[in-house]
């Protein structure tokens, strides 16, 4: 494939710091397209453990001028199972998707074209599958469902399989795109290029449809459950540049927490004095904490006086290392903090805990308190409830990074009503009832940025904290 030339570069960064969103995606994607050679070859099947999904996109993204792509979501919660990928359209050619693929990572230009093609990409719809008999039962919320269209495309023993997609509103946000756009002097005009993705769409979605009929449909995984037996083994260096190997780390221990984190993620840095309190008081049984730091974007040098002044400012004692590179377990964390559970060989005792749940030095003791007493945790302790003595149902937002997310309508409900309330800075909603009782919770809707969350929760029978984890566009 030809790479972009120099002049072409300096060209991009110009019209980058020149133009607004729309402006510049019209000119850029035409210099691009005169600067990309041939697409290479697309994927064939791809199989989806979590959804019990086996499907053949490359036919739809062949036939497709721009590029639509399918996320997996994963498991979001275990009762009823209910599991989701989504549909994705990125308005913009396979080519210059290709091209952004092959630049340099991080580099100004990367970074330029990955923000653009975020701004255009728009969520067709999503595939979720659920032991439950509909995504009502399952938790989904009905007033939402009923703006779109929901197929049942497939059964496999309990779980079902449902297509939902929303075209109205992914017509109307391209349609609105591109009638503001600039009608300058270009080769292809905005509205030529509106026909062609309103057209791609219609196909994608057509397409997609036949390619459900013809998947091949299996017993769903659980994979969060996969991590329970593996071994976690690494060979990485501390903040100092010392050579450390895992089976040093866990061989004096009972059992050792490995604790993923990064400077950049607020609920990181805001459990890590509870979790050096927690280290001191875990030495006197026999266990302990590891961290596994991750920094983003600066230097070696940068990345590791962030990191030591972290753990300097917190009290930490415990070993930290950098993130061993192309590690197969790190690579499944998914969003930080992520913590393991390990015994003296490296093996993974339980369920991995992903976020920092309300309350979470308590959750992390209360996890080694039954590991030690030899008792099998078979649910996951990655979101729930947790009873609070406010008086009131709080419930906290954050992305999967465990940063607090501002503007989420969330709704609490019981049998008969429901009651809207939307989160402040600190990603937190606040539901004053009289009547302490078992309620439903729901994110309604999202910031512009994130992923509308069909997950269901339930409160306590009195007054708790719920956490909540949406995901970002991507």
């Amino acid at each position: 494939m030809t790479k972009f030339s120099n002049n072409a570069i300096k060209y991009i960064k110009q019209r980058i710091k020149e133009t607004d969103i729309l402006k510049r995606f019209l000119s850029l994607l035409l210099a691009a397209l005169m600067l990309i050679g041939c697409a290479s070859a697309l994927a064939e099947t791809t199989i989806y453990k979590e959804l019990g999904l086996a499907i053949d996109f490359s036919a739809i993204q062949d036939k497709s001028a721009n590029y639509p792509f399918l996320k997996n979501w994963g498991v979001g919660s275990r009762d009823p199972f209910l599991s989701s990928m989504g549909i994705y359209f990125v308005n913009l050619p396979k080519t210059v998707i290709e091209t952004i693929s092959e630049m340099e990572e991080g580099s100004e230009d990367a970074e330029a074209w990955e923000a653009l093609e975020d701004a255009l990409t728009v969520n067709l719809g999503a595939i979720y599958v659920t032991n439950a008999k509909s995504l009502v039962e399952a938790g989904a919320d009905e007033s939402l469902l009923a703006q779109c269209e929901v197929t049942e495309f497939g059964t496999q023993g309990d779980y079902h399989y449902f297509l939902v997609y929303n075209p109205d509103f992914v017509l109307d946000k391209l349609s609105s795109f591109y009638d503001a756009a600039d009608t300058g002097d270009y080769e292809h005009s905005p509205q030529e290029m509106k026909a062609t993705a309103l057209a791609d769409i219609e196909l994608v979605c057509s397409e997609l449809r036949k390619a459900l009929q013809a998947a091949e449909l299996f017993e769903p995984v659980d994979t969060a459950a996969e991590f329970i037996g593996q071994v976690v083994e690494f060979e990485s260096v501390d903040l100092d540049g010392n050579v450390v190997k895992s089976a040093d780390l866990f061989k004096d221990n009972k059992v050792t927490m490995v604790n993923l984190w990064g400077s950049w993620c607020i609920n990181c840095v805001n459990e890590m004095a509870g979790l050096a309190e927690l280290h001191k008081r875990l030495q006197e049984k026999g266990c302990g904490i590891v961290g596994v730091e991750y920094e983003r974007g600066e230097s070696v040098e940068k990345m590791a006086d962030t990191a030591r002044k972290v753990l300097a400012d917190n009290g930490v004692t415990y070993p930290n290392v950098w993130i061993p590179e192309g590690n197969p377990i790190f690579a499944q964390a998914g969003g930080f903090p992520f913590s393991l559970f390990v015994d003296s060989e490296g093996k993974i005792l339980t369920y991995p805990i992903k976020g920092a749940p309300r309350d979470a030095i308590s959750v992390y003791e209360s996890t080694f308190e039954k590991l030690l007493a030899g008792e099998a945790i078979v649910d996951s302790p990655e979101t729930g409830s947790t009873k609070n003595e406010s008086g009131e149902y709080r419930v906290f937002v954050y992305d999967e990074d465990g940063n607090p997310v501002k503007g989420v309508i969330v709704q609490l409900c019981d049998e008969s009503t429901c009651s809207f309330q939307k989160t402040k800075a600190d990603g937190m909603a606040i539901f004053q009832v009289d009547e302490p009782k078992v309620y439903d919770v729901h994110v309604g809707k999202v910031p512009e940025g994130y992923q509308t969350s069909d997950e269901a929760y339930k409160t306590l029978d009195t007054y708790s904290d719920t956490d909540i984890f949406i995901s970002k566009v991507e």
